[in-house]
């Protein structure tokens, strides 16, 4: 499949409509994590009760329950995203990032209608945490395919010497998404499923705009023909594959048991916790774009450089949350690691992106962007087990990883290609 000729440079208003599009899949996965903690409780699933057949053995999974919705769409995201990723070097990066919006606004609309079945008691038990499972799952796996697209489009129109300023402002309109996204959760106000549904109205707008306006690239060929399949293993970026899959392990670790720790530590009723984590949610999506927007366009060294930089700022953060007794440390933990992670997400990515050919940047995209889904599955349901224990210890487990990751990272040797 051929298309039209490439943009000649990445300019704002060649690509206006991608950025959008990046910035409303933020907006998208925010609003799930603020919303999704609340409106799990007053579908009563941390209340679950499930018996074994044959063994009588009682199971109470608690807020997992909750946390395990999350983790499912993340699971399927790992599947789908590299398959996406090279259908998109195959088939072209826009159709592909039309499917991914497209199919985000269905699947909300599924999810929703399932959901205030439950809010409504009209379902309920194992049935409704089925039917939510299922809905979840073919809402991931569309939307998984907007992101190594989008991503893998960002690759090939950016020069590589620009390569992490480009990921980062691309990664900037996702965080711009992230702070819109907690805000809809004030429309909790009129319905827990609000938010929900704006969101997929917003997504459908944007999958029209992309169709009508974002310019179409070449599908670039390899030289002897055949298509390579990357490999997780594959030497060149595994490394940054281990790195993204730590820090989103315990970013989703973190994101997915603090709207629980905001309810529980500060004393607060479900639709109160919901807006006010909401609003911290914002506060550390405003110190990622300080860094990707400040500090990594006014950067000209190698990625790795600003990789080692944003880490220490996060386990700060995680060491400041789990000590937490008080809204405005609560504050000041999600700012350094919302900074921190502002520093690492482009950096790792660019870093990566420059160990593979142009007909290889959508596979790669969607293997980083599987390693993150990965990272979402572990991280929620660690999460979700060890807040059950004391809600200090996800933050605790988080600030002990970052440690290790860390002198893993400055005592990595080998050279980035490309950076030299």
């Amino acid at each position: 499949m051929s298309e039209v000729a490439p943009p000649q440079s990445s300019s704002w208003k060649t690509i206006l409509s991608l950025y959008l599009a990046m910035m409303a899949v933020g907006t998208g996965q925010t609003v799930v994590f603020a919303v999704l903690p609340m409106l799990g409780r007053e579908m009563s699933l941390h209340t679950l009760t499930f018996t074994l057949p044959f063994t009588g053995l009682v199971i109470r999974p608690g807020e997992m329950a909750i946390t395990s919705l999350s983790a499912l769409t993340a699971l399927v995201f790992f599947l789908f995203a590299p398959l996406w990723g090279r259908i998109s070097d195959r088939r072209g990066r826009k159709p592909i990032i039309i499917v991914g919006l497209t199919g985000y606004a269905l699947g909300t609309l599924l999810f929703n209608g399932v959901a205030y079945l439950g809010l409504v008691g009209a379902l309920g038990g194992a049935s409704l945490y089925i039917l939510l499972i299922v809905t979840r799952a073919a809402h991931a796996a569309l939307m998984s395919a907007a992101h190594p697209a989008s991503s893998a489009y960002m690759v090939e129109i950016t020069p590589v010497h620009e390569r992490t300023k480009g990921m980062a402002r691309l990664q900037a309109f996702n965080q711009l998404g992230s702070m819109v996204g907690p805000a809809l959760a004030w429309f909790v106000n009129i319905s827990f499923l609000a938010p929900l549904y704006i969101q997929a109205t917003l997504m459908a707008v944007l999958a029209l705009l992309v169709h009508r306006t974002l310019p179409a690239l070449p599908v670039t060929k390899p030289k002897d023909g055949v298509a390579s399949k990357l490999s997780f293993f594959d030497r060149r970026f595994r490394f940054y594959l281990f790195v993204g899959f730590t820090v989103f392990s315990m970013l989703g670790m973190v994101q997915q048991t603090l709207g629980f720790y905001f309810q529980d530590l500060l004393n607060l009723d479900s639709v109160k916790a919901a807006q006010l984590f909401s609003y911290s949610m914002v506060v550390s999506a405003a110190a990622m774009l300080v860094a990707q927007f400040v500090i990594v366009q006014r950067f000209n060294g190698p990625p790795e450089t600003l990789l080692k930089a944003g880490l220490p700022f996060g386990l700060v953060g995680y060491l400041i949350l789990a000590n937490a007794a008080s809204l405005p440390l609560l504050l000041a933990g999600m700012s350094l690691f919302g900074f921190g992670m502002g520093l690492t997400a482009p950096s790792y990515f660019a870093a990566a992106s420059l160990t593979v050919d142009a007909h290889e940047q959508g596979g790669l995209a969607g293997l980083i962007g599987a390693a993150a889904g990965l990272g979402f599955v572990t991280g929620p349901l660690v999460g979700g087990f060890l807040y059950q224990l004391s809600p200090s210890y996800p933050y605790w487990c988080a600030a002990a990883t970052m440690s290790i990751l860390i002198v893993v990272v400055y005592l990595h040797r080998r050279p980035i290609a490309g950076s030299e």
